[in-house]
């Protein structure tokens, strides 16, 4: 996974928000990052909070676009792998590995809103696929707002 595209992405959907469904995404990623800041660092902490943070982690999970690609010759897809055990019966390391998942998954979802309402008429698979190459080529294709600023400020 490419930290470099994934927060030139973040910093694009920052310049997006005036799409609500942007907005939406965007704030779950936020959420998200501040439950990975503030992670129960002990037992105490990790039983009071768990119930939260498996939560968020269902409700991001629901209708994510990015689910919705199917390509067995694409190994790098984010779709979270299944577990034997769910989520509520996981350990913090478990529970920690899965949040941390779902944020660069928001990410492509926000990154993918975006896109498509500028290009209404673009396959959603096609466009996926495109996303998960994690080349920064893919944003200046469809020319969004922020791509360069992100990319020759340092985030590149």
């Amino acid at each position: 996974m490419s930290k470099t595209y994934y927060d030139i992405c973040y910093n694009i959907l920052s310049h997006y928000l005036h799409f609500p469904n942007v907005a939406d995404t965007y704030k779950s990623i936020n959420n998200g990052l501040n439950y990975l800041r503030n992670f129960p660092q002990n037992e105490w902490d990790f039983l009071a909070k768990k119930e939260k943070i498996v939560s968020y982690i269902e409700k991001v999970r629901i209708n994510n676009i990015i689910d919705t690609y199917l390509n067995p010759s694409n190994t790098l897809l984010l779709v979270p792998i299944p577990s034997s055990r769910p989520l509520s019966d996981a350990n913090p390391q478990e529970l920690y590995n899965n949040l941390a998942g779902e944020i660069p998954r928001l990410i492509l979802k926000g990154i993918h809103q975006i896109v498509k309402h500028l290009n209404e008429n673009l396959d959603d698979n096609q466009l996926t696929a495109e996303l998960l190459q994690q080349d920064i080529r893919v944003l200046e294709k469809y020319a969004l707002q922020g791509t360069e600023e992100a990319y020759y400020h340092g985030q590149a």
